[in-house]
């Protein structure tokens, strides 16, 4: 396989909270006088997010819409004010870590003649905080879902992201920590997906691909 692009998901692989959303969540509530356990607020977060998903809705936007409903569900009480902040919170580069592991691998990777990019489902504030983190110095491709109204797993967010780095989809790998959207999806799309994995790392990345080069 002749591997000329490698894109990494997002949010879960290549960035995370920096802390838990419960404890994050928890604490804007209250501040509005709102009383919130943050194990609880986690679990009802996940719980709502996976719900809101699985009935179709997308980040359109700002995704303000979309997280208003999930925030109110997970903190159980209706209050804009809240979901306001904590859209502002994660619009600051603070609010998020970034794996400098993977940083180093893939700039290993990227040395031997490999395009990097990013596809992610997530709303238009990615691309404040892609510019903020200068991370188009490493990632000059960036696909965010919102900027096209398409979602991982659909095959169309990834052949965009093929075509903007000049690559067929037979040319590409896709990393990231979800099955279905980012390996099964990926995969469907023509590409090869590697589902990232936290437990062994970014480290096997470069013999990963080094082995699809050799595989004819």
């Amino acid at each position: 396989m002749n591997v000329r692009a490698c894109f990494v998901d997002a949010a879960g692989t290549l960035m995370k909270p920096r802390e838990p959303i419960g404890i994050t969540y928890a604490r804007a509530a209250r501040a509005r006088g709102i009383q919130a356990d943050p194990v609880v607020v986690e679990q009802r977060f996940r719980l709502a997010f996976r719900e809101h998903t699985a009935k179709g809705h997308v980040q359109l936007g700002d995704g303000q819409a979309f997280w208003s409903p999930i925030v109110k569900t997970a903190i159980e009480a209706d209050d804009d004010e809240v979901v306001h902040q904590l859209w502002k919170h994660y619009l600051e580069p603070r609010a998020w870590w970034i794996d400098t592991s993977a940083l180093n691998v893939l700039g290993q990777v990227a040395r031997t003649g490999v395009k990097l990019g990013i596809i992610s489902n997530w709303d238009t504030r990615l691309r404040t905080l892609y510019n903020r983190f200068a991370l188009d110095r490493m990632f000059p491709i960036l696909v965010c879902s919102a900027e096209h109204d398409v979602d991982k797993p659909d095959a169309e967010i990834f052949r965009i992201a093929c075509t903007a780095a000049g690559v067929s989809p037979s040319e590409a790998v896709h990393v990231g920590d979800d099955p279905e959207n980012d390996v099964a999806g990926a995969s469907r799309a023509g590409l090869v997906g590697l589902l990232y994995d936290e437990d062994t790392g970014w480290a096997s990345l470069p013999d990963r691909i080094a082995r699809l080069r050799r595989f004819r």
